[in-house]
């Protein structure tokens, strides 16, 4: 993607926000012609219980929102 579009680093690729900032951000990929997505989770919590809830949490939201795209 990087060779193809206008993006220089990896951080211009990055989705993060809540969960009406990544819907916009999966719609504009939709628009420019993206139809398959890899999705690299990045859990944030200070103890095991918290990275495996925001991990499962941000699966979910992610699982909805794409639905929404299709």
């Amino acid at each position: 993607m990087l060779d193809r579009g206008d993006a220089r680093t990896v951080g211009d690729l990055c989705v993060a926000g809540d969960e009406d900032e990544i819907l916009r951000q999966f719609r504009r990929y939709a628009d420019a012609g993206v139809t398959d997505l890899s999705v690299r989770l990045l859990p944030i919590g200070d103890t095991r219980d918290e990275l495996v809830a925001s991990k499962y949490r941000t699966r979910e939201v992610i699982g909805e929102l794409a639905s929404q795209v299709r």
